[in-house]
């Protein structure tokens, strides 16, 4: 019986290739790109950590709520950094547990040694505590992890190198351990080998103790936990142990933002995930958009199959087939298209994820990669199967209602009237759809522009910058940091074609690093704040076009011996001392051990990505600079664990050669200290929006797909009209209508159908965009321009669409219609 069904089905679609076409190719667009987006969902959130027992594996997350003392409004926060502090509190008090922590990932300097020419590598380097690899379950292929004692401030340095490190740079050399290595300009002894295949979460080259303690790297809230369940303990218990701990801060949460704190065990597949899990869960939400567009477009094209059928259905059931054969014959059929369509589909989601995999940066790349496993295989063949059954539905109940006697009397004109009313129900649901993610991407699209067209405060042009890790132990006192400022400036200084050279701690673009202070004067005296900080040569404003607009920059008689003196940006200056003048304004900065600054000068805001309000990923925020011979040499060795500073040129024009040119002149100062890369400004700002750049291509994409599927929707209804009502339209033009009356009363069934889809979509849309609050600065999320602009592009769309195949009206003669008759 299956088979008699299967055969009539190819038999069906060689009669009709175009209509198994069109099937075929809209459900491998729908399809494929469902599997595409769930293979990431499966990575980021579904499959499998690489470690041993991934279930017994969380990081610990601190979560607030309350209410915004300065907004009003509500608000919920998840926080995974502590402080040494608080790693020592959960340590003594959580017993369910075994911790690790980790600090922020940086790139350091290894010299190689002599077997490799003594070179010197940018290596990227992660800190970690004892008993990291333990918790995460990596067995160590040679050697051992760190030791309590070694995990302690003012530990022996010791380092745990990657396999890969090891064989690219120490040859395999399995002597290795025991012996030292040059890492960050000291001797480091080497005490583990990381296995060939391990993944680690930040996959670095190579791992030093973290130490953490209530000063130093984990003073402030730098730093990770990881944890592992203990043997016959479970999550409740250990975070009925962790509701018992009371950090100073929640107090503050509870009398000043009316809520509550606590911490809690977050699992680690969510951890790992990070932002990507809402990221991947919105993408897949607008794929599923694409998927019921496609079904709803499906289901027109079955529909109008249907009713063309409808005499072969009435012939069969006169013939003694009952109603179950016609049906089952009509569901093989779109299972076969389902099957056909899937396969296609599973081709297209290879060649997106390859795609995928060269344009997504590291991080939007999950453990192990994209891979179409059985579970993503499985939910493509689930999702052709559901499809298969969407689309076949409404043709399906449509058989039920076949008359025998006027179906075979009177062709496929008995189902017209109901079909059609269908489709235009179908077609005013896709147009919603497609009305949703078109508002969202030009929502996208406006933050983008919003984003990019922030004031720099700068001038960006003929600017080369570029980054070298000073976290290294030659750098580390005044007089060696102090000589190499001064040298590497003067030497970039004599490159033939550069205008002005500086260093500054942080450029234009990038976060600054947050330290606290205490307001000596002004209207705010006495206060604790925190601001962002950059030391900087005296060249720096000069370099990046600056503009000074009260006071003076520094210069070089702002030494070491002379009156500590700051300069500070007018977000600074209105925060701290509101519209008096900040000139002669006192403050201690957090590193430099009670030293007072005198403010001397104030300078333009410059856009760059905030680290103290984090209210976007541009903006401005309040600046302090120092001059680097006045940096407190603290702050400077804390902040070059987690920063690397910018060695930056301004050019008169295109000079050839010019990153080489500037490693020559750094290596006049230090020859063994290798720039990290090289970075123009618009380099530096595309990196800092390339989430929302993404965000935008993708959703645009997207919203392309459903627009044309929309299109194509509408335009296959108007058409369908056109043929299945050739001999009424005759009839009205013999009795006296003209062909553009004829031509507007067809047309308007794809306009009203697109037109109640426009204010559906438009309805949803304005309860849909809340969800994208957090995604959009600088546009509300009822913004007039998108919503009209998509109104306008739809129903431009939809105009075309919809006369467009009303042009054979012109074509149709009279005279022939009624002679048929």
């Amino acid at each position: 019986m299956f088979l008699n069904d299967l055969r009539f089905a190819f038999r069906q679609f060689y009669k009709n290739p175009g209509y198994a076409f069109a099937v075929i190719l809209t459900l491998a667009l729908g399809i494929g790109v469902n599997t595409a987006v769930f293979s990431m969902v499966d990575g980021f959130m579904l499959r499998r950590l690489p470690y041993p027992e991934p279930e017994r594996l969380a990081a610990l997350v601190v979560h607030k709520q309350g209410v915004g003392q300065r907004s009003g409004k509500p608000f919920t926060d998840d926080d995974n950094s502590f402080d040494g502090a608080t790693w020592q509190l959960l340590k003594n008090n959580v017993t369910g547990v075994t911790f690790a922590s980790y600090g922020i990932s940086n790139g350091v300097n290894l010299k190689a040694g002599a077997d490799a020419g003594g070179a010197v590598r940018y290596v990227h380097n992660t800190r970690v505590s004892a008993h990291y690899f333990d918790v995460l379950g990596i067995p160590l292929y040679l050697g051992r992890s760190f030791s309590e004692q070694e995990d302690v401030q003012h530990g022996p340095p010791v380092v745990v190198l990657s396999y890969k490190l090891w064989q690219s740079t120490f040859h395999s050399d399995p002597k290795l351990i025991g012996k030292s290595i040059d890492l960050k300009g000291e001797p480091y002894m080497v005490v583990g080998i990381l296995p060939q295949n391990a993944v680690t979460p930040t996959n670095a080259d190579l791992f030093t103790p973290l130490q953490p303690a209530p000063t130093g790297e984990c003073g402030g809230n730098n730093c990770g936990i990881y944890v592992r369940l203990k043997p016959g303990v479970s999550w409740q218990q250990v975070n009925a142990q962790l509701n018992h701990v009371h950090l100073p801060d929640f107090s503050e949460v509870e009398t000043r933002n009316h809520g509550q704190a606590w911490i809690y065990a977050r699992p680690m597949q969510r951890e790992l995930a990070g932002d990507m899990h809402d990221e991947v869960s919105a993408l897949m939400l607008a794929v599923s958009f694409i998927l019921l567009i496609a079904c709803a477009n499906l289901a027109g094209l079955t529909l109008v199959r249907i009713s063309r059928r409808t005499p072969e259905v009435a012939t069969r059931l006169a013939l003694g087939a009952t109603r179950f054969d016609v049906l089952r014959q009509l569901w093989v059929e779109n299972l076969l298209l389902a099957l056909v369509g899937a396969a296609a589909g599973v081709f297209l989601a290879l060649l997106i994820l390859s795609g995928l995999r060269g344009f997504l940066p590291e991080w939007m790349i999950p453990i192990g990669g994209f891979h179409l496993d059985a579970r993503v295989l499985a939910f493509t063949f689930g999702a052709s199967l559901i499809t298969s059954l969407l689309f076949g539905a409404l043709p399906a109940l449509q058989t039920r209602r076949v008359d025998l006697r006027s179906s075979i009397a009177a062709g496929s004109h008995a189902v017209v009237g109901s079909a059609g009313r269908t489709r235009q129900w179908l077609i005013g649901a896709e147009v919603a759809l497609t009305v949703i993610l078109l508002a969202a991407a030009g929502l996208l699209v406006r933050t983008l522009i919003h984003l990019e067209s922030v004031p720099p405060g700068f001038d960006p042009t003929n600017v080369m910058t570029a980054k070298v890790s000073l976290d290294d132990a030659r750098y580390r006192n005044s007089a060696a940091f102090q000589s190499l400022m001064q040298k590497s400036v003067a030497a970039m200084r004599q490159i033939p074609g550069i205008q002005s050279a500086a260093v500054g701690l942080s450029v234009p673009y990038e976060r600054g690093l947050n330290e606290p202070i205490w307001l000596k004067d002004g209207q705010h005296a006495g206060a604790q704040d925190g601001s962002s900080v950059a030391y900087v040569t005296p060249d720096y404003f000069a370099t990046l076009r600056i503009p000074i607009l009260a006071g003076r920059a520094f210069t070089d008689s702002d030494s070491a011996t002379s009156e500590r003196v700051a300069i500070v940006n007018t977000s600074f200056a209105k925060q701290f001392y509101g519209e008096s003048s900040p000139l002669g304004r006192h403050f201690v900065s957090g590193d430099s051990n009670g030293t007072v600054f005198t403010i001397v000068g104030v300078v333009s805001e410059i856009a760059k990505k905030p680290g103290m309000a984090q209210d976007a990923p541009i903006s401005h925020e309040p600046v302090y600079y120092l001059a680097t011979a006045q940096t407190p040499q603290g702050l400077a060795n804390g902040a070059h664990m987690w920063f690397q500073p910018s060695w930056i040129v301004r050019t008169r024009g295109h000079i050839p050669g010019l990153t080489e040119s500037m490693q020559r002149a750094l290596a006049e100062a230090d020859p063994n200290l290798p720039f990290s890369g090289f970075y123009s400004m618009q380099q530096i700002l595309d990196e800092q929006l390339q989430m929302q750049r993404i965000q935008v291509l993708l959703l645009a994409v997207l919203g392309s797909l459903a627009l044309v599927l929309s299109a194509i929707g509408i335009y296959s209804l108007v058409s369908n009209l056109v043929v299945q009502r050739t001999r009424e339209i005759g009839i009205r033009i013999a009795l006296g209508s003209t062909i553009e009356e004829a031509m507007i009363h067809v047309g308007s069934s794809g306009l009203m159908a697109a037109g109640a889809g426009l204010a559906a979509g438009v309805a949803l849309s304005l309860i849909a965009m809340r969800a994208l609050a957090s995604e959009i600065y600088g546009v509300k999320t009822h913004d007039p321009i998108t919503f009209g602009a998509v109104l306008f592009t739809l129903a431009l769309i939809a105009l075309v669409a919809s006369f467009l195949p009303t042009l054979r009206i012109s074509r149709i003669q009279p005279a022939d219609t009624l002679r048929t008759e």
